[in-house]
């Protein structure tokens, strides 16, 4: 979402962020401005509320914004279940897009903007010039999706070998022991960092392992190959592999690309969204400006059973 408060800033907007569920306010910085509870985000009163994940509170006001935490993946079924909680839908891709307005648009509007995080992606100059082969495990959660655990032990392998330089980085809701196992690999050749150097990382990596986690598709997006371990709908672009010995040499492979391996890279990342110009924060700002600019009003279902839910799961009772 900072690719989004540095252009709402840029226009001389006020941002206040609300941090709530599973989320932990400790990665807000010093000069973020937070609404402690949701009495203070009433308070407040936005003009406008953007969201990330696939909820909003009715009971806070503004106009409603979803604009997404990833680019279209199928490996969870639907593309998106419309719950009659947003106005706005801001989404990520030509493929999100049809799929919206393809819905009962009565009491929502759909604008494509690409995807904001990929603002953060594209909008930096990578470091480069590093002496070895920089090699990216970025896994997924789920254990039927995830190849954290199967491919443990030959990583701890690799790790003991002078040749590559490893970076580690787990899904934040990755099972406690996994994450403990990965950190006490730490060594000349490995590395672990938190999900706070995603970016970093994604620019500093040659090559990625991963297994179902949508941060392949980033990498990707950078056309750098992908070693995925059982993906779940393996693409051409990926060098897909099913057991972990099979491991050291996808990753030969990937680091001597074929230029039919880059050309199915680029080919696939073309087809998850146009938007690679890091201006996505301005077109979802652009559709903001524009609906509140118009006769817009609140539309939406009354939704109460939905947000009756949300006020016990985020534990606010009042009026």
């Amino acid at each position: 979402m900072r690719p989004l408060q540095a252009a709402a800033h840029r226009r001389g907007y006020e941002v206040r962020w609300l941090v709530v569920a599973d989320a932990s306010a400790s990665i807000l910085q010093s000069d973020e401005r937070q609404c402690q509870t949701i009495d203070d985000a009433r308070a407040y009163r936005p003009a406008v509320v953007l969201a990330p994940g696939n909820r909003a509170p009715g009971f806070i006001p503004g106009l409603k914004v979803q604009v997404f935490h990833g680019i279209s993946e199928k490996k969870r079924g639907t593309l998106l279940r419309d719950r009659g909680l947003f106005d706005l839908y801001c989404t990520t891709d030509p493929l999100r897009t049809r799929t919206l307005n393809d819905l009962n648009r009565d009491y929502f509007d759909v604008a494509e903007t690409g995807w904001i995080k990929l603002d953060a992606l594209f909008g930096i100059k990578p470091a480069t010039g590093y002496e070895r082969p920089q090699i990216l495990l970025a896994s997924t959660f789920t254990p039927s999706l995830s190849g954290a655990e199967p491919l443990y032990e030959e990583i701890k392998r690799l790790s003991r070998l002078s040749e590559w330089q490893w970076l580690i980085t787990l899904h934040p809701k990755m099972a406690a022991p996994t994450v403990q196992k990965y950190r006490q690999l730490e060594n000349e050749n490995l590395n672990f960092f938190g999900t706070e150097h995603v970016i970093e990382l994604l620019h500093r990596a040659d090559v990625m392992v991963s297994d179902n986690s949508s941060i392949l598709q980033e990498f990707m997006l950078l056309t750098k190959p992908v070693v995925t371990y059982r993906n779940y709908a393996p693409v051409p672009g990926m060098l897909d592999i099913h057991e972990p010995d099979q491991l050291e040499p996808a990753l030969r492979k990937a680091l001597d690309p074929e230029p039919a391996l880059l050309a199915a890279i680029e080919e696939y990342a073309s087809s998850l969204t146009p938007w690679r110009d890091a201006g996505s924060s301005d077109r979802v700002l652009d559709a903001v400006e524009q609906l509140l600019g118009s006769d817009w009003h609140d539309r939406k279902p009354l939704n109460l059973w939905r947000n009756i839910k949300m006020r016990f799961q985020l534990g606010y009772f009042g009026l």
